[in-house]
C-alpha cells in the first residue's frame, strides 16, 4: 500500500478521534454537573433548560460516540456541525468580548471539520464501512 492510500485509510479515522472527543468530553463534563450547565444555559436566555440539556447530552455523548465508532458517520458529522454552529451562534456572540469571538470562530472551525466527514467516503475503520460490505 502506498503512502496517499495509508494516509486515505488513517486520515479519517484520526478526524473522527480528535473531533467527538472534544464533544464527548464536554457531555461527560454536563452529566457530572448538571445545575451549572442548565443554569448556563438560562442565562444564555434559552427556554427551557432541562430540554436543552437533556438534547445536548444526546448530541455530545449519543451522536458524538456514534462518530467516533463511524456510525452512520455522515447524519453524526451534520448533526454535530449543526450544534456547532447553534452553539456558536447562542452562547459566543458578545463579539466585543475577545475571548467570546474567539470561541465563536472555533466552533465555526470545528463545524468545518464536520463538514468535510459530512462530504468524504466511507472510512475504511468504520462501522459503516462494515455494514457497506455487508451488503
Amino acid at each position: 500500500m502506498h503512502r496517499a492510500e495509508t494516509q486515505a485509510h488513517w486520515a479519517p479515522l484520526l478526524a473522527r478521534v480528535l473531533l467527538s472527543l472534544l464533544f464527548i468530553y464536554s457531555g461527560i463534563g454536563k452529566v457530572m454537573g448538571p445545575e451549572g450547565t442548565m443554569a448556563y444555559i438560562a442565562k444564555a436566555g434559552l427556554p427551557l433548560p432541562m430540554l436543552s440539556y437533556a438534547m445536548a447530552l444526546v448530541v455530545e455523548l449519543g451522536v458524538a460516540t456514534a462518530l467516533l465508532l463511524g456510525y452512520r458517520t455522515r447524519e453524526a458529522a451534520a448533526v454535530l456541525a449543526a450544534f456547532s454552529i447553534v452553539s456558536a451562534l447562542m452562547f459566543h456572540h458578545q463579539f466585543a468580548d475577545k475571548g467570546q469571538l474567539i470561541h465563536f470562530l472555533k466552533n465555526l472551525a470545528i463545524a468545518g471539520g464536520f463538514v468535510q466527514l459530512v462530504l468524504a467516503p466511507v472510512a475504511r475503520w468504520s462501522l459503516d464501512a462494515r455494514r457497506q460490505a455487508a451488503r
